[in-house]
């Protein structure tokens, strides 16, 4: 496995994928190795976890040119430090990719490539401070030809969505037979219903006679938290309340934002929440909103909130979209702005109020029976065997 980004290094969808990935290819008898970059300086360069053997590479992050340098140059130092001959490589970002898929030595190896959504997408969307529009272009198209080239030399592609399907072969120009749908799953024993759900309030501090939304995200543009806090503010019932998990850029604007509009007592920010406290909050809410605005490619989140018991209303956007429509259409707003996200969570409430415990189960129910990190992995082995042949491959 080779990845800029794995979970818990570093939160966030992209890293979870790769490191349930692995241990479920571990537990089908595979030795896997992963090679990903040293997020914090106090990661290991090389650990084992849970039978997995990890190797991190250095990076300078002083500024976007030694990033990426050093990235390019480090991960393929510690690649042939590794010096194994491996049957399989399964690449999940192009950062890390670039200069092995480059070497001879890999020329042979059957390849992967896992995409998530569009690499010079998600950078045109990030704030920047201090850049001119023609840098912002330059750092755009490299990511996008680096991307396509790294892409393009694999056998086969992964994505967790028809979204990101129909991304890949409008952006990369990818033929669909090479590409192959595989979506995500979700730790059912860790994310699951609460038996006492005013317990679990007590112990993470939040109201026990509240209606509580609630969203965790990366406080980024894309996310479309502004328009979920405008939508709270057009709620007349005051006993709702809306809990915001996770950091980003937009945090300072968005805590404003809240002040402004008068819902000091109504929206209340947690900052990054660890992962022992996640599953707590999935449990104490009564419903979690998904207020995306773009470049959803799948939504792990999704599923973790259906696994816990938790009804999701979400935007009809991406991976989104396919998830909720297969569970129930109704939890999709009709648009992406605040007042339709008003309307769905009023219509919510005020259609679900007596029938909360019954729409719980069937939450879990709809995730045990369609999403598991075993599906997953099965999938993901079967394609192994489709893009190696005639490799040495015992499946």
């Amino acid at each position: 496995m080779v990845t800029d980004s794995l979970f818990p290094d570093v939160p966030g969808g992209a890293g979870r994928v790769v490191m349930e990935m692995s241990k479920g290819l571990v537990r089908k008898g595979h030795l896997i190795y992963i090679l990903t970059r040293q997020s914090k300086k106090d990661l290991s360069l090389k650990e084992d976890i849970e039978g997995i053997k990890v190797y991190r590479y250095r990076i300078n992050p002083k500024n976007n040119l030694t990033f990426f340098a050093s990235s390019i140059r480090n991960s393929f130092l510690v690649f042939n430090k590794i010096g194994i001959n491996f049957d399989f490589i399964i690449f999940h970002q192009s950062l890390s990719a670039i200069r092995i898929i480059l070497s001879s030595r890999v020329k042979k190896i059957p390849k992967i490539y896992t995409f998530y959504s569009p690499w010079h997408k998600e950078y045109e969307t990030r704030p920047k401070n201090k850049l001119n529009r023609l840098l912002v272009r330059v750092n755009s198209l490299a990511r996008f030809l680096i991307e396509r080239f790294c892409i393009r030399k694999c056998e086969k592609i992964v994505v967790l969505s028809n979204f990101s399907r129909r991304q890949l072969m409008d952006y990369h120009h990818i033929l669909g037979s090479r590409i192959k749908v595989i979506p995500g799953g979700v730790d059912i024993e860790r994310f699951k219903p609460a038996t006492d759900k005013g317990e679990v309030r007590k112990k993470i501090g939040i109201p026990e006679d509240r209606f509580i939304l609630f969203t965790v995200r990366n406080l980024v543009p894309r996310m479309g938290i502004e328009n979920l806090i405008q939508a709270v503010s057009m709620l007349e019932e005051r006993d709702v309340i809306l809990i915001i998990g996770g950091k980003g850029p937009l945090e300072i604007k968005l805590r404003r934002l809240a002040r402004e509009l008068g819902l000091e007592k109504r929206v209340y920010f947690t900052g990054f929440i660890d992962e022992e406290k996640l599953p707590l909050y999935y449990q104490a809410a009564d419903l979690f909103v998904l207020p995306s605005l773009y470049l959803e490619g799948f939504g792990l989140v999704t599923l973790e909130a259906l696994s816990s018991g938790l009804p999701v209303l979400g935007t009809p956007v991406g991976g989104t979209k396919e998830i909720l429509e297969k569970f129930d259409p109704q939890m999709l707003f009709k648009g992406v702005d605040s007042k339709n996200i008003f309307r769905g969570i009023k219509e919510f409430v005020s259609r679900y109020s007596d029938e909360l415990p019954a729409l719980r189960v069937q939450c879990r129910k709809f995730v045990e029976e369609n999403y598991s990190w075993q599906k997953f992995t099965d999938s993901v082995e079967r394609l192994m065997w489709e893009a190696s042949p005639d490799a040495d491959i015992k499946l």
